[in-house]
């Protein structure tokens, strides 16, 4: 009996966690403005609250023009004046996109947004007005993940952070899915005349007009202008990474961090074209997007009819008729696979808002890359955030996960999966940078102490540290986390606030000075710049003490590791391709395909009927 009870309150816990709606984060005390949160801006002010850590905080201040009617694909405008005092106690609307249990806001599917979401949040440490002008604390720039497609700024709160490591921390949104990566087609922008308005970067462009109001404003609120941190997990690690190959962030940003780097950056695509080979949809083509507006909208029959008339429109005519369009019509338009993670909408090697060539190239050419401090980091568990609603690998009960089919194999793909996140996403971007002489650090965030989720689950083998875990960690707030209630007990207390202390302690020193050192008090174990004297880089490892505490290790990881390790460890077997399978996932990878073509000399490969990627 105590056995099923058990069993029903942790399917409760993991549905509740991981299915309600997510809301934004209510403020942890009603927000009122506070007589000493006044701050000029432009020729107005901003009204900000006292928030629970101490500090101020400032919610939901306008930092470029609503990207809507002829400014929805455009680059961001400067956002209009105002006179007197606007309050900033409340998170502007996220940026539109459907909900998404893994992260985003809302239900799975429900239409969450507002195309009008070009917001920021800033929390400082209390000072009054004319204090904070002087104070230069260093800031630092937070860019959500979410694959480019879901997330918000409200989901983080970095009060903590800013309070207890005396620096400003700024988290903002940018605009998402076709609404913030998307390329005219046939050039109905004004390409010939504006190479920008071509690029399609648009969450990029996003992105650098929030820095740009950081520089002409930040230090109205205690941040210093001229040493600025842009920090990003998952998505908004690759577009921190972006910054660093764009040559319009140039003076904008003195270091960066990228957490568990999302996926890589995208060649100019063909979406600006018909493509009559392509998969339904397309990945965010956008004009495939354009033939089926027509036929939605009842001016075509079908795609041919379509393509005939889409041929007579001139490019203000196509980008007018897009513009138009409802905006959840627009995304109803894309193909489910498009939500399949090699086809999220990601930044665009344009060639001007970011250089063209291979990333590894572009990072070890000093030339071709912004040169300043960089940060890269992964965690142990990278994939078991999804691998946990995985029902290949996961038995569930109403959608939660309780037991796990095979613990083994489960161990061993998730070993695979995360050696890959951090061959790709450290090993290789580390190196280049280090080859260019500019300073890299690296880690490893191994946190597993979950334990038994109610008794039962074994959330330590199950969840460990997963994908997105160690975000709490370095903002210091675990009370508005999703999931807190089954990942954040009593018994792991201690162990993870002194872990969070030493996280935001090591970041904040970074974003002070451009080296962890040994945090921002001096008194942590020193983290050592990466290939600083070394054949075999070092970089940090994150754990509590109880299981090795914070260390150095110096564990290469490559995708040639990787395949190798999987030869040794998998029979010759239907199994072993699906786990390769299960690792290699993008479809569009020539290294991967030469690899199947030769793993197991071939055995895969002869299967009948069996492909690399499996959908």
């Amino acid at each position: 009996m105590h056995l099923m009870r058990a069993f029903v309150l942790l399917a409760i816990a993991f549905a509740l966690s991981a299915c309600a709606p997510k809301p934004a984060p209510a403020p942890l005390v009603a927000a009122v403005a506070a007589s000493d949160a006044l701050r000029p801006v432009g020729e107005g002010a901003v009204a900000g609250s006292l928030n629970a850590a101490g500090g101020h905080s400032w919610h939901g201040v306008p930092y470029a023009a609503a990207p809507v009617g002829e400014l929805r694909w455009k680059p961001p405008q400067p956002v209009a004046s105002w006179k007197g005092t606007r309050d900033a106690l409340q998170s502007g609307s996220p940026c539109i996109q459907y909900g998404w249990m893994m992260g985003g806001v809302g239900s799975n599917g429900s239409h969450q947004g507002s195309e009008d979401c070009l917001f920021l949040n800033i929390d400082a440490p209390r000072m009054d007005a004319a204090k904070a002008s002087g104070a230069k604390l260093p800031v630092m720039v937070w860019i959500h993940g979410g694959a480019n497609t879901v997330g918000h700024a409200a989901g983080y709160d970095g009060a903590r952070l800013a309070a207890r490591q005396n620096v400003v921390v700024v988290s903002i949104n940018y605009r998402l899915g076709p609404f913030g990566w998307f390329v005219l087609p046939r050039g109905a922008s004004t390409e010939a005349a504006d190479p920008v308005e071509a690029s399609g970067n648009w969450g990029t462009l996003d992105t650098l007009a929030a820095l740009r109001w950081v520089q002409e404003h930040i230090s109205s609120f205690g941040g210093d202008p001229g040493n600025v941190t842009v920090f990003g997990q998952s998505a908004g690690g690759t577009n921190a990474l972006a910054l660093l190959v764009s040559p319009m962030s140039e003076g904008l940003l003195q270091r960066v961090i990228v957490q568990s780097l999302g996926f890589g950056l995208a060649q100019m695509p063909r979406v600006s074209h018909y493509t009559d080979d392509a998969e339904p949809g397309g990945p965010w083509s956008s004009a495939e997007i354009l033939l089926k507006a027509l036929v939605q909208a009842g001016r075509a029959s079908d795609r041919a009819s379509a393509r005939a008339i889409a041929d007579t429109m001139s490019a203000e005519d196509i980008a007018s008729f897009l513009r138009g369009m409802d905006p959840w019509t627009l995304y109803a338009l894309y193909h489910p696979s498009n939500i399949e993670t090699d086809l999220f909408p990601t930044v665009i090697q344009d060639g001007t808002v970011l250089r063209k060539g291979p990333v590894d190239e572009l990072l070890a050419d000093p030339a071709r890359h912004l040169s300043v401090p960089t940060m890269l980091g992964v965690t142990r568990d990278e994939p078991k955030l999804f691998m946990a609603f995985d029902p290949r690998l996961v038995g569930t009960v109403a959608g939660a996960p309780l037991w796990i089919r095979d613990p083994e194999a489960y161990d061993r793909e998730a070993n695979y999966r995360s050696l890959l996140w951090r061959a790709n996403g450290v090993d290789r971007p580390a190196r280049a940078l280090a080859a260019a002489g500019t300073q890299a650090y690296a880690y490893r965030w191994d946190w597993r102490d979950e334990g038994r989720l109610f008794g039962v689950v074994d959330g330590s083998r199950l969840i460990g540290a997963a994908h997105g875990l160690e975000i709490p960690f370095i903002f210091g707030s675990f009370d508005s986390w999703p999931g807190q209630e089954v990942l954040f007990s009593e018994d792991n207390r201690s162990g993870r606030e002194a872990l969070s202390e030493a996280m935001m302690s090591y970041w904040a020193a970074f974003a002070a000075t451009g080296t962890p050192g040994r945090g921002r008090q001096g008194d942590l174990p020193l983290w050592p710049e990466w290939g600083a004297g070394s054949a075999t880089p070092d970089y940090l490892v994150f754990d509590v003490a109880q299981n090795g505490g914070i260390r150095t290790a110096n564990e290469p990881a490559s995708r040639e590791a990787v395949l190798a390790l999987m030869e040794r460890q998998e029979p010759d077997s239907p199994e072993a391709c699906a786990m390769f399978s299960a690792t290699f996932r993008n479809r569009v990878d020539a290294w991967a395909d030469a690899a199947w073509e030769r793993f197991k000399d071939g055995y895969c490969a002869g299967l009948p009927g069996v492909k690399r990627v499996l959908r």
